[in-house]
C-alpha cells in the first residue's frame, strides 16, 4: 500500500506544447485584409522565390494580382510573364492572372475563359478579382444586369482607395444602365450596403434632371444609408452633373447647310424647329441663332456660335460634318446633332462618360428603320426571311444592318438578291430570291436529258415566311407585281419608309398594295395634327421629302428639355412627330416607328 502511495506522489512528465506553424502566407494574408495590396504582392513573390514546390505558381499568380491592383502592371508581368501561364492547366488563379495581365479586347483578356473558375473554392481576395473581372467583361458585352451583379458583390472585399475608385466607376456604368424594373428585381438578393446602391440609382433616375429634387433625396438616403460607400465617390459627382442638367437653355444656335446640295433639306428643318418654337407653350423660349456651315467650317462656326452665347447647339446636318464635330476632345455646350457619327469620341456608357460627354445624337437613318424592320418581323411571328435590295451601297448599308438584327433575334436568312433599275433586273432577283431561277434550271436539265419538250409550271420554294424590300417606291412599285406574278402573294413584304413616297397616291401605290412598313407617325395623324394641318396649309407646294424633315425639325427643337433625362433615364420615352422617342447608351436618340401596310393603295395603321 505505501509502494502504491508513493508511486501516485511521483510527478508525471510535463507535457510540451509546440505553438502552431505559421502558414507561409499568414502575412500576405493581413496585408490583403487590411488593403496593403503592395506589401502583399512583395510577401507573395518572396514566398515564391523560395518555395521549390508546385504551390510556387500559386504564390507568383496570387504575387502578380496583387501587383496589378496596386497599379504596379510592370512588376506582375515580370513574376508572372505572360508566356509562362498554361492556361490549358484550368488553374484558377493562372486563368484569373492571365485574365488581368493581357490588355483589354487582347487575347490576353476577354478570350480567357473563366467558366470553369468554381468561386466557392476562392479565398475572399481572388473571388473579389473573379467578381471584378465578370463585371468588367459584363460591361464590355453591354449585358448592364449582370455586370451590376458581379460588381456588387465584388464592392462587399476590402480593396485599396483606387481599385475601390474603379470599382465604383464601373457599377455605376451598369447601374445607370438599368431600368427600374431590373433594379427593383436586383433588390430580392441584395445586401443592405447593396440596396444602397440599388436606391441611388432609383433616387438618380428620378430626379437628375431637377437639382433641388436631387438635393434632398439624397439627403433622405443618406439618413437611411449613414457611411456608405457611394457617398465618397459617386454622390458629389450625381449633385454637380444635375446641375448642370438642370439649366435651362436660354440661346439655342442652330447650325445647317444653307448652301449646296442640302439646302432645301436644311430650310425644311429650319422651319420645322421655328414652327415648334412659335408653337411651344413655355413662357421662357430660349434665343435662336442661325448658322451656316459646310466641312470646312463646322469647327469654327460651332466655336463662334458659342462665343455668341449660345448654351446649346443644334446641327450640323451631313454625316462628315457630324463626325468632324464628334471627333472633337470635348464639347463646351450640350450639343444636339441632326445625323449620327460613323466614330464616337466617347464611352458607351450612359454616365456621359469620356471627350464628349455633352453630345447626343438624332438622325432620320435608315440603319436603324432597317434594324426595327428585322424586330417588326419577328414579333410578327416569322423566323426565315429573304432579303432583296438595290446594288448600291445605301442597299448594303440597310440590308448589312438588317442581316445583322435579324441573326441576333434568331431569324434565318434563307438568301439575299440585289436588283438594279433595270425591268428585266427586277424580274431576275424576284425569281432569284423565290428560288425559281433554280426551278427553271432544273426543268432546262430535264429537257436536255429527255431531249424533248415538257409541260412545265414554274414553282417558287415554299419556306419563305417574310420578305424584306430595301428599296423606294419606283422599285417597289416595280418588285410587288413580280412577287405577285410569280405566285408569292401570300408572303408578307416589310420595308422601310424609303418605299413610301409620303403621300397617298393610289393610282401610284395600288401597285405595292400590301406592302408593310414603318414609317413617322405623323404622316397618318397619329401625332400633332395641328401642327399637320399647319404644315399642309403652308407648305403643301414643297418637295414630298420635306414632309418627313420638317417633322424631324419639330422634334429636334421639343426634344431639347428631355435630352438629359433620356441619358439617364433608360425607361423614359417621349412622343414625338417623328416617333417615339428613347436614347441609348452612346446619346443617339432612337426612334419607334407607327407600322402601316397599303391597303385599297392607301396606308392603314396596324394594330400598334
Amino acid at each position: 500500500m505505501g509502494l502504491l502511495l508513493l508511486a501516485a506522489c511521483v510527478s508525471a512528465p510535463p507535457t510540451i506544447i509546440s505553438p502552431p506553424v505559421p502558414l507561409p502566407d499568414a502575412v500576405a494574408e493581413s496585408y490583403l485584409r487590411s488593403g496593403n495590396l503592395l506589401a502583399a504582392a512583395d510577401e507573395y513573390a518572396r514566398i515564391a522565390s523560395t518555395d521549390t514546390t508546385s504551390n510556387a505558381n500559386r504564390w507568383r499568380a496570387l504575387a502578380a494580382l496583387a501587383y496589378l491592383d496596386s497599379g504596379h502592371r510592370e512588376l506582375a508581368r515580370e513574376i508572372l510573364p505572360l508566356e509562362s501561364i498554361d492556361v490549358s492547366s484550368r488553374v484558377p488563379l493562372l486563368l484569373l492572372a492571365r485574365a488581368g495581365l493581357g490588355e483589354p479586347g487582347s487575347n490576353g483578356s476577354e478570350s480567357i475563359d473563366l467558366g470553369g473558375v468554381d468561386p466557392r473554392a476562392l479565398t475572399s481576395y481572388e473571388r473579389s478579382v473573379y467578381d471584378r473581372e465578370l463585371g468588367r467583361r459584363a460591361l464590355l458585352q453591354r449585358s448592364y444586369a449582370a455586370a451590376a451583379k458581379s460588381l456588387l458583390a465584388a464592392d462587399d472585399y476590402v480593396l485599396p482607395d483606387p481599385v475601390r475608385a474603379s470599382l465604383h466607376e464601373n457599377l455605376w456604368r451598369a447601374l445607370s444602365h438599368l431600368d427600374s424594373g431590373a433594379i427593383n428585381l436586383a433588390h430580392a438578393e441584395s445586401t443592405v450596403s447593396q440596396r444602397g446602391w440599388l436606391d441611388l440609382a432609383l433616387v438618380a433616375q428620378a430626379n437628375l434632371h431637377q437639382h433641388a429634387a436631387l438635393a434632398a433625396a439624397i439627403e433622405a438616403w443618406r439618413t437611411r444609408y449613414q457611411n456608405h460607400s457611394a457617398d465618397i465617390t459617386i454622390v458629389d459627382q450625381l449633385l454637380e452633373i444635375s446641375e448642370g442638367l438642370s439649366a435651362q437653355s436660354r440661346h439655342v444656335a442652330l447650325l445647317l447647310p444653307f448652301k449646296g446640295p442640302y439646302q432645301n433639306a436644311a430650310r425644311a428643318i429650319r422651319d420645322g424647329f421655328i414652327s415648334a418654337w412659335y408653337g411651344s407653350q413655355s413662357s421662357q423660349r430660349p434665343t435662336i441663332s442661325f448658322y451656316a456651315v459646310d466641312q470646312d467650317s463646322v469647327n469654327s462656326v460651332y466655336d463662334l456660335a458659342v462665343a455668341n452665347g449660345a448654351d446649346f447647339v443644334v446641327g450640323p446636318l451631313e454625316k462628315s460634318t457630324v463626325d468632324a464635330l464628334a471627333s472633337r476632345a470635348e464639347l463646351p455646350v450640350r450639343t444636339l446633332t441632326l445625323n449620327v457619327a460613323d466614330r464616337l469620341n466617347a464611352s458607351p456608357e450612359g454616365d456621359g462618360a469620356g471627350g464628349n460627354a455633352m453630345l447626343f445624337q438624332f438622325g432620320l437613318t435608315p440603319e436603324n428603320e432597317a434594324e426595327e424592320a428585322a424586330e417588326k418581323i419577328n414579333s410578327d411571328g416569322h423566323t426565315r426571311a429573304v432579303v432583296i435590295g438595290p446594288d448600291t451601297s445605301w442597299g448594303d448599308r440597310i440590308t448589312g444592318r438588317f442581316n445583322d438584327r435579324w441573326k441576333e433575334l434568331g431569324g434565318i436568312l434563307l438568301g439575299q438578291v440585289r436588283y438594279d433599275s433595270g425591268n428585266n433586273s427586277y424580274a431576275q432577283s424576284v425569281k432569284s430570291a423565290l428560288g425559281i431561277d433554280l426551278s427553271d434550271d432544273r426543268a432546262k436539265e430535264l429537257r436536255r436529258v429527255l431531249n424533248r419538250p415538257i409541260q412545265y409550271n414554274p414553282s417558287r420554294r415554299a419556306d419563305i415566311d417574310a420578305i424584306f424590300l430595301a428599296g423606294f417606291p419606283i422599285s417597289a412599285r416595280q418588285i410587288l407585281p413580280q412577287l405577285r406574278y410569280f405566285r408569292a402573294e401570300s408572303v408578307p413584304v416589310y420595308s422601310t419608309s424609303h418605299a413610301f413616297s409620303g403621300n397617298v397616291n393610289r393610282a401610284a401605290d395600288q401597285d405595292v398594295e400590301g406592302l408593310i412598313f414603318g414609317d413617322m407617325p405623323w404622316l397618318f395623324g397619329v401625332a400633332d395634327p395641328e401642327t399637320a394641318t399647319l404644315y399642309k396649309n403652308n407648305w403643301s407646294a414643297e418637295a414630298p421629302e420635306s414632309k418627313r424633315l420638317f417633322a424631324f425639325g419639330l422634334d429636334a427643337y421639343r426634344i431639347l428639355p428631355y435630352l438629359a433625362r433620356m441619358r439617364y433615364n433608360p425607361d423614359l420615352r417621349v412622343p414625338g412627330s417623328t416617333g417615339t422617342l428613347s436614347m441609348d447608351s452612346y446619346g443617339r436618340v432612337i426612334r419607334k416607328l407607327t407600322w402601316v401596310r397599303i391597303a385599297a393603295s392607301a396606308p392603314k395603321l396596324l394594330n400598334q
